[in-house]
C-alpha cells in the first residue's frame, strides 16, 4: 500500500492553499465608490460601461461619458458606483498606469410629476 509521504502532502496541501487565495482575490472586488442623490428613488435598474484612460490620463483625458437612457428633462442621474476589480487594478500595476479601467453603474431618477394648475 502506498501512503502519500509527508512532503507530498504537505505539497498538495500548499498548493491547495495558494490557488484558494488566488481564487478568493481574484473574484473580489477591490473598491467601490457610491454617488447617490439625496432624494433616492431610482426608476430604472443599473446599466453599466467600462471606462478606459491611456498613459496616466493624458488620452481620454478629460473622458466624458453622455448617459443615453436618462432622457426626460427632470430625470437626472440617481446612483453612480465606480468600481475597480482585481484585475482591472493588476492591469494598471502590470503597465505602470498605463493602461487604467474602471466599471460605472448608474441608475435614472424617476421622471418628475406634472402638475396641473387649477382649472
Amino acid at each position: 500500500m502506498n501512503q502519500p509521504t509527508a512532503a507530498l502532502l504537505l505539497k498538495r496541501c500548499t498548493i491547495l492553499l495558494v490557488l484558494s487565495i488566488m481564487f478568493i482575490t481574484i473574484m473580489q472586488s477591490c473598491y467601490h465608490y457610491r454617488i447617490i442623490n439625496t432624494k433616492n428613488d431610482p426608476a430604472t435598474e443599473y446599466r453599466d460601461t467600462v471606462m478606459r484612460s491611456y498613459l496616466w490620463g493624458l488620452i481620454n483625458n478629460p473622458q466624458n461619458f453622455h448617459v443615453q437612457n436618462c432622457t426626460d428633462s427632470c430625470a437626472a442621474i440617481d446612483e453612480v458606483v465606480f468600481s475597480k476589480n482585481f484585475g482591472q487594478s493588476l492591469v494598471s500595476f502590470i503597465t505602470l498606469g498605463i493602461v487604467s479601467s474602471v466599471k460605472v453603474e448608474w441608475k435614472c431618477h424617476k421622471p418628475c410629476q406634472r402638475t396641473i394648475d387649477g382649472l
